[in-house]
């Protein structure tokens, strides 16, 4: 009964490990891409660079959106 424990604990550990890495590998990666896209296509363009206007957000408070 004590090895069953073991394999249960480590199919479920890896069946976590493997959803947080994929997780982790998708959604930023993902993320990081849109914003980089957004603002690239929101910049203007100026020689080789792109300049791009950022506006301030007052983060004292929370915002509901």
């Amino acid at each position: 009964m004590f090895g069953i424990d073991i394999v249960v604990l480590l199919v479920t550990s890896i069946c976590i490990i493997g959803s947080y890495w994929h997780g982790e590998k998708a959604g930023i990666k993902k993320g990081a891409d849109a914003m980089y896209q957004h603002l690239y296509s929101s910049g203007v363009r100026k020689e080789d660079k792109v300049i791009v206007c950022l506006e301030y957000e007052d983060r004292s408070g929370t915002k509901e959106f």
